[in-house]
């Protein structure tokens, strides 16, 4: 494998590396006789993969930026809006089942209490 091809694999492993190059921050001549004479494993990469790892971060940053300028917020009004109706009507059938249990228990407790008024 030529020195041109194993540079072209090194360069696709760390793609930050083209990012630099269409940035204007280096050239392509630059990257490929750095890497002809210290090779890919010298500590004069560190630079460009601490680039890599920071681009990382900046890109999950600009995703969620970008998702956020996506929302439609009158529908997400709407969808809130929707989720609290539901959330009310929840609320108002475990209330109704709470009352119904608590006048079941408060009926038998009657029942006791007159049973037991009768047996003495």
């Amino acid at each position: 494998m030529s020195k041109k091809e194993e540079f072209k694999k090194f360069v696709s492993n760390h793609p930050s590396l083209a990012t630099l190059v269409h940035s204007g921050k280096t050239t392509w001549q630059e990257l490929f006789e750095t890497y002809d004479i210290y090779g890919e494993d010298n500590e004069v990469w560190n630079n460009y993969k601490q680039t890599e790892k920071t681009d990382s971060k900046t890109d999950s940053i600009k995703s969620v930026l970008g998702n956020l300028k996506n929302i439609d917020v009158d529908k997400l009004e709407d969808n809130i809006s929707s989720l609290q109706k539901a959330l009310g009507f929840l609320e108002e059938i475990v209330i109704s089942r709470n009352e119904k249990k608590e006048e079941k228990i408060t009926k038998k407790k009657k029942n006791v209490e007159i049973e037991r008024f009768f047996d003495d």
